[in-house]
């Protein structure tokens, strides 16, 4: 069976908000960092060193840059100030105040930003003008527009006047005369995270850029250096509790402050550090010991009551430390600095007995190096990794720091490698600045991956699957890139196994074993590890490897002029990738998306490489099956990542035939290649990959000689608003057939569907192939509130020519130049329309749909005529917001789903009716829990009846009025009377993928997100739970009905499912026979019901026929 799954997925404005929005304790607090300085007898050395910034004097005379401008860049990387520059703005139309200090302090910010600037405005009488503004990504060559910052969102914002109150960037478009940048209603501000609103900016003050070249230099020691250094940054930044320790002359340091609030106690801190003085030794080991007994208020060892900090101690005599004020889910780091090696530092392994679980937390009872230092790392992994505070909820632990001023030691880089930080090096000024910089701004990174499968149909037996699961996964991080890859498994007997043919899966948590070891993996297990094993350590060379982008004219991929290579640098700029500094270069940029690793992150000169796929967050690959045989078939998966690249791999060994960067993602590079610290996630191409094959023959095989094709389809979803199809008829040249967006769409969400229209006097090709997709999804709908002007993107249902891209009809709304003008197309449709050929004469004749505003659409098409003529349609539900006079927060129900559509006979009414089963669901805020969220089965009482557009008009649209409450209840009855049933869902439960029909029951996946409370300081997985309804009326599926105890009739519907995150859709797996010569039931292997990797018995037998229902390909 070849199975493709997909594994992985102020407030983020997409589903990610799950992996990377801590709980509110999280912020609650400041961090607590212990800077421990050395004070040893070398850093009396003295050196050159720049002179350092100050921000009020004018260093003009030594740069190009405007000292009233601030210069931007998305890489971090420092800008030229030359005549070609135009990422900059000025210094008044900044309005950061949160980068103030650092700008004063270091000369730059990092940061979420948006720019206020020009965006089409649509009138209430629907004229669309181009005078309004709107906060979008920041403009090249726009140097007036305001800047504002995600970091002073309900802090900072209208600065007109002292007491004002306006501190939140207004979302949405305003007119440009009236424009009303911020607002006071959290409610109505930007959704920061959503698109243009997601880019991290690195700002540098013009003065700074032109300071960099002043050659002026001073002689300072070490120390001064250091000190002066750590005050700047101390300055540059707020919110934290600060400490400091030094080294003592002989053995171990002292905390000379106890961490205390750097806003309140700034000058005090500051004139400690002024107060140190360098002599002694290193005891680099014995000192970070001693953090550890403070961090968790144990007596002193190595302290020095004549230097410790009496706020430190509980006690003086004997000394015990006072466990500094630890919160729930707040951070605490160590920042060690040093410029030696460490010596008269032997005393540690003595001591480790004091150290609460020690053996325990690091699996060992001694330190793993000998001699001075010995244990610096051994004690860095036991803070990050023991709990210091037991009593508080979850865990708190301590993530130690090293930077080697002066000096590279491989010590310090082994610590930081177990100690949950950095290692930096810094040898002036300069470089220490930067180093500390980036660490007191450092993003912790959590890791999490679940799964969603799409089937693949075994085309030598087309009613079953082939035996291979492919499964792609993901990790999250705070960070650009997120890790990703794609692995393979096999269904045997009904279970999901790995290469050695045992259980892969853990029921106990709905992921994969640790020891389970994927195919394609050579040596230890790969298990739910997404780094290890899979395609992503089967990536081709370097040097051979085939990456393609469109650079040209020429369609086919494999032109020379659509390298990616080196040899074809020339035909690319800085610009193509977005960047614009002295380094990276494009031939560098080039080698680093080819797989060489360029920045050494292994640390290891020795590998040159670096095995790195991208992030599959929603998109869900496809497997295409060229050939072969049954037993041996010859298939290729695609999948897509957010690093931008569609992948090609062989599935049988699981090596890449080559990758495709769409030319528009280019720019995206520099920010992956930066890798910066991220709050939200950069996307990149999200979208399914859905595969189109004819086999004219039916023989089993792609052969371009009997007029067979492949061909894939795939949109962006986050990642921009294009489609794109790829012919791969040949599996190793793959031709680009056409991009394009869709007429007022959105982002890319919905998934195309391939059916076949007859469309007269279109021009359409021969084969009468289409593709049907949904206008998109409008980024308005990443902030809750609902707004009552329609959806400025997004609103419309569009027909391509499968084979040139052509628009040969489409719905909007009435003041576009649509084909069908619908007033109540008002809100944008991100789902997979439903395409169905009702009477089996081969073409498409109707077609269901949703849109985000709660509503369900039907469309009926009549093959044979003009576009014109061509299709009839309107909505047939109102479930939500819209359509209400005053809807409050609780009906502001969505679709992001498509609906579920199956015929069903009522025994009571004795009649057939078609079922629409759907359920609502916030997929762009799983947390937000304002919505009564339902599951609905609509009843369409016109079968096979083809309605007119004045039918249409004539058509109430049903509401919840109309439907049977079936939640609590069983045995309800719905009459001739009732447009079907409704169920509310308990316990702040959403549906957040489509529901499936099989044998008349409804499966579908509801998801809480009530979280895990076993760690409170980790983003919460949420809780999934599988329902089993019956079509007709929404009854559990059980035996006697009367067996169901009073209030348990909700919980006899639903199983609690294992996997944590948003779990996908369900899926029915029809096996094929591993005996080739089988006979009778052998050839029927049990059916397979899975939720990504965990899988159940649906209750049916495996005998599936095929029907025209729908259609996955256009034979």
């Amino acid at each position: 069976m070849a199975l493709a799954l997909v594994s992985g997925a102020p407030a983020i404005a997409d589903d990610t908000e799950l992996l990377l929005v801590a709980p509110a304790d999280a912020s609650q607090f400041n961090p607590n960092v212990m800077f421990i300085l050395d004070t040893s007898g070398s850093m009396t050395t003295r050196q050159e060193t720049s002179v350092p910034f100050d921000h009020t004097g004018d260093y003009s005379g030594f740069g190009d840059c405007d000292r009233n401008s601030l210069y931007w860049s998305l890489d971090g990387t420092t800008p030229v100030c030359d005549d070609s520059q135009t990422n900059y703005v000025a210094k008044t139309a900044f309005h950061c105040a949160a980068a103030t200090l650092q700008m004063q302090g270091v000369g730059r910010y990092t940061g979420i930003m948006v720019q206020r600037r020009s965006a089409d405005l649509t009138l209430e009488d629907g004229t669309v003008e181009s005078s309004g503004t709107a906060w979008q990504a920041i403009e090249s060559g726009n140097s007036t527009g305001k800047v504002e910052c995600r970091a002073d969102s309900g802090v900072h914002g209208d600065n007109s006047t002292a007491t004002a109150t306006a501190v939140y960037a207004t979302a949405g478009v305003s007119a440009g005369v009236s424009d009303a940048a911020w607002t006071t209603e959290a409610d109505q501000e930007v959704a920061w995270g959503s698109s243009g609103a997601n880019f991290t900016y690195t700002m540098f003050d013009g003065n700074y850029l032109n300071y960099k070249n002043d050659p002026s230099v001073q002689e300072l020691s070490r120390s001064q250096i250091m000190k002066a250094v750590t005050k700047t940054v101390l300055n540059s930044v707020s919110n934290m509790n600060v400490g400091i320790m030094n080294f003592n002359n002989t053995q171990g340091g002292s905390i000379i402050r106890a961490p205390s609030d750097l806003d309140t106690n700034r000058a005090a801190i500051l004139e400690d550090i002024d107060d140190l003085d360098a002599d002694g030794w290193t005891p680099l080991s014995e000192t970070l010991f001693e953090s550890a007994l403070f961090w968790m208020g144990l007596s002193a060892n190595y302290g020095e009551s004549g230097s410790t900090d009496a706020n430190g101690l509980v006690s003086s005599d004997p000394m015990v430390y006072a466990q500094p004020q630890l919160q729930t889910c707040a951070k605490n780091f160590n920042i060690l600095i040093t410029d030696g090696e460490p010596t008269e530092d032997t005393g540690t392994p003595d001591v480790l007995a004091q150290l609460p679980d020690y053996g325990t937390t690091v699996n060992r009872t001694d330190c793993t190096g000998t001699g001075d230092g010995a244990c610096l790392d051994d004690i860095g992994e036991y803070l990050a990794n023991v709990d210091i505070h037991a009593t508080l909820t979850g865990r708190q632990s301590v993530i130690t720091h090293f930077v080697g001023f002066t000096i590279d030691l491989d010590i310090l880089d082994q610590a930081a490698a177990v100690s949950g930080g950095k290692y930096l090096i810094a040898d002036d000024t300069d470089s220490l600045l930067v180093a500390l910089t980036e660490i007191v701004s450092q993003v912790n990174e959590r890791t999490l991956s679940f799964s969603a499968p799409a089937v693949s149909v075994n085309t030598f037996n087309r009613t079953r699957n082939l035996n291979d699961v492919f499964i792609t996964m993901f990790g999250a991080r705070g960070f650009a890139h997120w890790p990703g890859n794609l692995k393979a498994y096999r269904i045997e007997d009904g279970r999901i196994v790995d290469s050695l043919g045992n259980d892969a899966v853990d029921p106990a948590t709905g992921f994969f074993y640790p020891t389970a070891r994927s195919y394609w993996t050579d040596g230890q297990a790969d298990g739910n590890d997404v780094v290890l094993g899979g395609a992503a350590n089967e990536l081709p060379d370097p040097a051979s490897r085939k990456l393609y982008t469109n650079n040209g004219l020429d369609n086919s991929l494999i032109a020379g002029s659509n390298a990616l290579s080196t040899l074809n640098s020339n035909a690319y700029t800085p610009a193509d990738f977005g960047i614009g500094g002295a380094s990276p270069t494009v031939d560098e940029m080039i080698n680093w998306m080819r797989g060489v690793d360029v920045k050494d992150v292994d640390n290891d000169p020795l590998t040159l490489t670096r095995d790195v796929m991208g992030d599959p967050l929603h998109s869900r690959p496809a497997a295409i099956v060229y050939g072969g045989t049954e037993e041996d078939p010859e298939a290729v998966i695609f999948t897509a990542t957010n690093d931008g690249h569609l992948h090609a791999v062989d599935a049988s060994n699981g090596q890449e035939l080559w990758s495709f960067v769409p030319k528009e993602l280019l720019p995206r590079m520099a920010t992956l290649y930066e890798d910066p610290p991220m709050p939200y996630k950069i996307y990149g191409l999200d979208g399914d990959i859905v595969p189109v094959t004819r086999d004219v023959d039916r023989d089993g095989q792609i052969e371009a000689s009997d007029g067979d094709f492949a061909i894939i389809l795939f949109g962006m979803r986050r990642g921009g608003n294009n489609y794109r199809a790829i012919n791969v008829t040949n599996k190793n040249a793959p031709v680009m057939m056409w991009e394009r967006a869709l007429e007022n769409g959105g982002q890319s969400w919905s998934a195309p569907v391939v059916a076949r229209m007859d469309i007269a006097e279109s021009g359409q090709h021969a084969t009468k192939a289409v593709v049907v997709i949904g206008g998109g999804y409008d980024s308005a709908h990443d902030a809750p509130t609902f707004f009552e002007e329609r959806d400025r993107a997004g609103a419309g249902v569009h027909i391509l020519d499968l084979m040139s891209g052509n628009t040969l009809w489409y719905a909007g709304h009435t003041d576009t130049d649509a084909d069908l003008k619908l007033d109540t197309m008002t809100r944008s449709i991100p789902t997979r329309i439903r395409v169905i050929d009702m009477n089996g004469d081969g073409f498409a004749d109707r077609m269901y749909t949703s849109d985000l505003g709660g509503q369900l659409w039907r469309f009926d098409v009549s093959n044979g005529v003009a576009r014109d003529d061509l299709v009839a349609g309107g909505v047939i539900a109102q479930l939500g917001a819209e359509g209400m006079v005053n809807p409050g927060a609780g009906d502001t129900r969505r679709f992001y789903n498509s609906p579920d559509v199956s015929i069903f006979n009522d025994v009571r009414q004795n009649r057939r009716f078609i079922a629409i089963s759907i359920g609502s669901g916030y997929r762009a805020h799983p947390l937000n829990t304002d919505a009564t969220d339902r599951f609905y089965s609509i009843r369409d009482p016109y079968v096979f009846r083809p309605l007119t557009q004045d039918d249409y008009g004539d058509l109430d649209p049903f509401t919840e009025d109309d439907l049977v409450e079936v939640s609590g209840d069983t045995g309800a009855v719905i009459t001739a009377d009732d447009a079907g049933w409704m169920l509310t869902l308990p316990d702040n439960q959403m549906v957040l993928a489509d529901s499936v029909t099989f044998n008349d029951e409804v499966f579908f996946v509801s998801f809480s997100p009530d979280r895990d409370t076993s760690d409170q300081c980790l983003a919460g997985q949420g809780a999934n739970f599988l329902w089993r309804v019956d079509i007709v009326n929404g009854d559990p599926i059980v035996e006697d009905l009367d067996s169901i105890v009073s209030g348990g009739e909700d919980a006899a519907r639903r199983t609690d499912l294992a996997q944590g995150g948003i779990a996908p859709s369900p899926q029915f797996l029809f096996p094929s026979s591993d005996d080739p010569d089988c006979t009778g039931d052998e050839c029927s292997p049990p059916p397979l019901g899975c939720i990504g990797v965990e899988c159940f018995d649906p209750g049916f037998t495996n005998n599936p026929v095929r029907t025209l229902w729908t259609q996955d390909g256009i034979e």
